[in-house]
């Protein structure tokens, strides 16, 4: 299938790399994304629609820049990403950019939830006001900012959203 980015052209990518979002994202129409990894190690990534080349949100594991970050889904959520019990879930944090890296911001509030195996996703609401629209990315110095270890949480989840990604 071929795919045509904004940003990047238009790039061909195998079906299985579709992410189905049945209710889209909060406030856009689209429902079929694509996963980039521009640099093919970095922390964030390209959640490209595959509808609309102008539409694309840059991504991230939360729990890289959040440590402790938890979201607790109810079971109508575990059911539309048809979620098994021995199945494991990605959740994507959307980042808002900006000119000062400083005020580069996380939306902890609306994570994405992937189940990889199904490529099926969903934009959550957590309303237990724990977790904001405009979290801090840089809340620590830069070079605390990124605890990646190979045995660590980051590291295994970063293995997982690549796995889903169409490398450029």
């Amino acid at each position: 299938m071929k795919v045509m980015t904004a940003r990047f052209g238009e790039i061909e990518i195998g079906d299985d790399k579709i992410i189905e979002m049945p209710d889209g994202m909060i406030g856009f129409p689209d429902r079929r994304f694509i996963m980039l990894s521009p640099d093919n190690n970095g922390q964030f990534f390209w959640l490209q629609s595959a509808e609309n080349p102008e539409l694309a949100f840059v991504v991230t594991d939360p729990a890289t820049f959040v440590p402790g970050y938890e979201v607790n889904l109810s079971s109508e959520e575990y059911m539309k990403v048809r979620h098994a019990p021995e199945s494991e879930l990605i959740l994507l944090a959307v980042v808002t950019m900006a000119q000062d890296v400083m005020d580069i911001t996380l939306n902890l509030q609306g994570p994405i939830v992937v189940n990889p195996e199904k490529m099926i996703a969903k934009q959550i609401v957590l309303e237990d006001g724990k977790y904001g629209t405009r979290h801090p990315l840089f809340a620590k110095p830069a070079k605390q900012a990124f605890p990646i270890k190979e045995e660590g949480h980051s590291a295994l989840f970063h293995r997982k959203i690549t796995a889903i990604c169409c490398n450029l």
